[in-house]
């Protein structure tokens, strides 16, 4: 880190910068200079464990804005505030007519946005930034991808012959190497742009073509970012000795402990620590930079490659030259930059290493093992990496590709043999071309934080994904997801759940460099069971401790997908058991998502108001993406085949429309923010099965089956169920059958077999009730039973026999109940006349194995649970309630959760990460606008914190007063005022390790 350098840098340049109108006069340039409108420096890619920024006027890994905080531009692990590299750039020196040129791209840079035509460069203007686009976008959902500026040289996707592919609409598509690609286009030929002190040359006549990719993906190319540079002659000039440097400030953490080196056989330069490093600890990375393809020179009888083809009697030129300083020996003139560029001393000598031989190579030698030339005194180093020489006549062109990469082990030097291992497999993926198969998609989480409990939740899209390369022979399917809790938003990870597909794939070996053996071991990289895939998982607990979860504290959670290569698959056994299988797996990246409980201030799980019909069903809205509510009103209607649809009223929009699921799960489109969940019944009878109020008795007799509606123009009995002659399910009703020997009622009995006993016999009292419980009160029901002529169970009333022989039907009818009988069942026969007679449910039951009927005991219950599915006259009403007004109209809001934790305070809370973070939040607050005012015990007001907000539940005040001075431990007084919504006033004691005095 630079940051107390760089002020006393900056603060001692300005009198120069403005006298001389030069820049680089110290050891990270000047600050603060005026920049053209075109000029883009808040571009960067992010897609895996590396941030790097991204500029249009040829600087890397460097970030004059300080977007995120620092103006170091390489972050790894991505996320953090750690940095590995301060700044970089692309430079390019050349004779023209036998006198030096340069263009640099440093702390300030000689290049300037957009294209050269006709020798003339464009002026600038707004189609000049850097352009980003990610695997999945679309003309629609990324407007760099609509307006990708093809006519400036942005690269096209092409067909196998060579032409432009086309969309369906005859547009030519933007070419996606990797999962994000950033291009701009810049150029020298600005003559008041070249200020720098390494450089203040005419120009080059350079425009440069930059395309910037990353892979997200776990592994070595989650480690790398590749850059692309076309470099084309488009000034009058024939360049001579002309070479392309990549140059590097690299900050591995703290930035006076770095050491550099190369390695000529990867041209790979790279920075490394002395040591353990302050910020980064015993594991300090290595970062490096990577030649993967160098210019062309003509080469008989070699082949080289240029714009993705073959291009025989030419060769790739590699690294031709390393060399390092250190900060404040930076090179002074255009004569030094173009003297290290060749391998030499800034004055024009050759360098000579510590064993007398001259190279053009410093510090080659091998750090891990302790050969060759080895950089010492760690310190602010710089690094200069450069190929040529060639020549460049005007409109000539050539391509660079070129790879940042970072490698960690568990110490500085096997972060170096990591570093290679990177290296080695980004070149090999350069030399495929690129033709490589693609993890699955990276599943798109959704998180609810509820109190005590979060919610996670993720999409299908990674589900069925096949990825084949014909080249490598290979075929990944998708497998499964991963679940990781992190100790931070980058990790490090633990995986707390693994959800497979049900195949006999289970546990998956690979074979892996580890970078802190420095050899291949053979590793579980998969760990599934074949639990089947699940896209949802609820957290009570921290996984990392053990304890529950604790509200406003927060969590990081990662859901990664992986795929395995099928194609070269084979069985891994120890011994005579096989264990797993062993193939290679491709996983996408640990995505970090931080998640404070209870932190939204809205209710993240509400119900819909029944507002028409009489289902059973419910709708629960789940606020999963709070930003995109509305605050509209909704409504959810059903349609006669089941269906269900969503409108929002207040737009008149209906948003989603003949949807199926009314499981109750997580698998339900997501709009306006918004997973509204339709749950009902399904028609029929949905359970039947014993309750018991007296625990001595036991249930007697079994139903084994459940069906629907028997009844279809004549009883045809099945075996022994449940059935229904009533033809629409939704006139089912839930019943109840109550067991007793001391109430109970009459009910219709008839006998079947021959003439003239045939039919209604008598009205006698059998040992139940029936009652229809769909109603409150609930209403009695009539009952009939049949018995069979003949039978064991021929007695004149309702028992079945525990003789399997002695069944006996009971039917329960849909009629009230009445203690004297009814000429309409008298009249008929059950059997015969069923199409006339309501029968609600019909029961054979069976005395179960092992008791007899005398077991039947006061208390027994068989219950019916009718489905009341969600019909066509059922309609749910909501409000989306987003925060401020809303809230405040519906009554919703209050303070009277309010209130500071901890109190008292102490220090050393599970909302601080360190000695130096002191925090106390405000929390159970409502969502609309809040201030919070601190006032000392004198009625002093020390400090004033808003929240900015609105759904948020906490504001964190970070134990200063307004002057940024710590308190004094004592007793405080706090307000907090939500407008609309009222005032709390409490008190808070603190106790701090530092007494400070009376300033405020």
């Amino acid at each position: 880190m630079k940051a107390l350098r760089i002020v006393v840098v900056v603060a001692g340049l300005v009198l120069f910068s403005v006298a001389s109108g030069l820049a680089g006069t110290g050891p990270k340039g000047s600050r603060g200079m005026a920049s053209p409108a075109a000029i883009d420096n808040t571009s960067y890619t992010g897609v895996n464990n590396l941030q790097m920024l991204v500029s249009n006027v040829g600087s890397f890994a460097y970030d004059p804005a300080a977007r995120f905080g620092s103006e170091a531009g390489l972050y790894f692990p991505r996320g953090t505030d750690k940095t590995v590299v301060f700044a970089g750039g692309l430079w390019v020196g050349a004779l023209v007519n036998g006198a030096p040129r340069v263009s640099v791209a440093e702390y300030t840079q000689e290049f300037r946005p957009g294209t050269v035509v006709d020798g003339v460069y464009s002026p600038d203007r707004g189609s000049f930034h850097v352009y980003k686009i990610r695997r999945g976008d679309d003309a629609e959902s990324n407007a760099d991808y609509a307006s990708w500026p093809f006519d400036d040289g942005a690269p096209a996707l092409q067909a196998a012959d060579g032409s432009d592919s086309l969309d369906a609409d005859g547009n030519r598509i933007p070419k996606l190497l990797g999962d994000e690609a950033l291009w701009c286009v810049y150029h020298d030929m600005d003559r008041g742009a070249h200020t720098n002190q390494a450089g203040s040359t005419d120009p080059l006549g350079l425009e440069v073509q930059q395309y910037v990719f990353a892979f997200s993906r776990t592994g070595a190319l989650g480690n790398a970012i590749y850059l692309k540079f076309l470099i084309i002659n488009k000034g009058q000039n024939q360049l001579e000795d002309t070479y392309v440097s990549l140059w590097c400030d690299p900050d591995v953490g703290d930035a006076y402990d770095d050491l550099v080196g190369c390695d000529t056989t990867l041209s790979l330069g790279y920075a490394y620590n002395e040591g353990p490093d302050p910020i980064y600890g015993d594991g300090a990375p290595a970062v490096g930079y990577d030649f993967l393809q160098g210019p062309i020179v003509p080469s008989p009888g070699d082949q080289a490659r240029f714009l993705g083809r073959t291009i025989d009697g030419y060769r790739n030129l590699p690294m031709m030259s390393f060399n390092k300083y250190t900060a404040g020996t930076d090179p002074t003139s255009s004569q030094e930059t173009y003297n290290y560029m060749r391998g030499l001393t800034p004055g024009g000598d050759s360098v000579v290493d510590p064993f007398g031989e001259t190279t053009r190579y410093q510090v080659a030698g091998d750090p891990v093992t302790g050969d060759g030339w080895i950089d010492v005194a760690g310190n602010d180093r710089r690094y200069m990496m450069s190929t040529g020489p060639f020549s460049m006549a005007p409109g000539d062109t050539q391509e660079v590709v070129m790879a940042v990469l970072v490698g960690q082990g568990a110490d500085h030097l096997s972060s170096i043999s990591s570093l290679r291992h990177v290296s080695e497999q980004v070149q090999s993926v350069f030399d495929l071309n690129f033709n490589i198969p693609f993890p699955p998609p990276q599943p798109q989480v959704w998180v609810q934080p509820l109190p005590n409990r979060i919610e996670l939740l993720w999409d299908h899209a990674a589900e069925g994904d096949v990825q084949e390369s014909d080249v490598l022979g290979q075929r990944f399917v998708m497998e499964g997801y991963n679940v990781y809790q992190g100790e931070s938003e980058s990790g490090p990870w633990t995986k707390i759940a693994t959800y497979d597909v049900e195949n006999d794939v289970a546990r998956i070996y690979k074979d892996e460099y580890n970078p802190a053996v420095g050899a291949i071991e053979r590793i579980v990289s998969q760990n599934g069971s074949n639990s089947g895939l699940q896209n949802h998982l609820t957290i009570v607990s921290d996984r990392l401790t053990g304890k529950h979860l604790v509200n406003y504290r927060p969590y990081y959670f990662a859901v990664t997908s992986y795929s395995y290569d099928e194609e070269n698959m084979q069985e891994y056994a120890v011994g005579s058991s096989v264990i797993g299988h062993l193939t290679e797996d491709l996983e996408t990246r640990m995505q970090g998502i931080k998640v404070v409980p209870n932190s939204i201030a809205l209710d993240l799980v509400d119900t819909a108001t029944h507002a028409e019909g009489a289902s059973y069903g419910q709708v629960v809205v789940r606020y999963l993406e709070p930003d995109q509510v509305t605050g509209d009103d909704y409504e959810v209607t059903f349609n006669d085949d089941l269906t269900w649809n969503l409108r929002n009223l207040t737009s008149g929009m209906t948003l989603l429309d003949n949807q199926e699921n009314q499981s109750g799960d997580f698998e339900y489109t997501i709009t306006e923010g918004l997973m509204v969940q339709a749950i009902g019944p399904e028609p029929g009878i949905e359970n039947v099965g014993w309750t018991d109020s007296n625990p001595g008795a036991t249930p007697w007799a079994t139903s084994v089956n459940i069906g629907g509606p028997w009844y279809g123009g004549g009883f045809v009995p099945g075996s022994w169920f449940f059935g229904s002659s009533i033809q629409d399910d939704a006139d089912l009703m839930s019943v109840e059958v109550r067991f007793s020997h001391t109430t109970t009622q009459k009910a219709y009995r008839y006998m079947r077999g021959a003439d003239p006993n045939y039919g209604y016999q008598d009205y006698p009292d059998v040992p139940l009730t029936a009652w229809d419980v769909s109603v409150s009160p609930p209403r009695q029901l009539n009952v009939c039973f049949v018995e069979q002529i003949g039978l064991v169970t021929e007695d004149q009333t309702w028992l079945p026999s525990d003789d399997p022989a002695g069944r006996e039907y009971l039917f329960i009818l849909n009629s009230d109940y009445s203690d004297t009988p009814d000429a309409f069942y008298t009249s008929r026969n059950i059997l015969n006349d069923a199409d006339q007679i309501d029968v609600l449910y019909a029961w054979w039951p069976v005395v179960a194995e092992g008791h007899q009927n005398t077991e039947l005991a006061d208390g027994q219950v068989l219950k019916v649970e009718a489905g009341h599915y969600n019909r066509a006259d059922d309609r749910f009403t909501f409000r989306a309630l987003k925060g401020g007004a809303d809230v405040i109209a519906a009554g919703a809001a209050s303070l009277d959760d309010a209130h500071p934790v901890p109190n008292p305070y102490f220090h050393a809370t599970d909302l601080e990460s360190g000695s130096d973070d002191h925090r106390i939040a405000f929390v159970g607050l409502p969502p609309v606008d809040v201030t919070v005012e601190i006032y000392n015990i004198a009625g002093e007001l020390i400090r004033t914190i808003r929240k900015d907000d609105v759904q948020a539940s906490q504001l964190v005040w970070d134990v200063k007063t307004k002057s940024g001075l710590p308190p004094a431990s004592g007793l405080y007084v706090y307000r907090v005022v939500a407008p609309g919504v009222g005032e709390k006033v409490g008190k808070l004691a603190l106790f701090t390790e530092v007494q400070q005095v009376e300033r405020y």
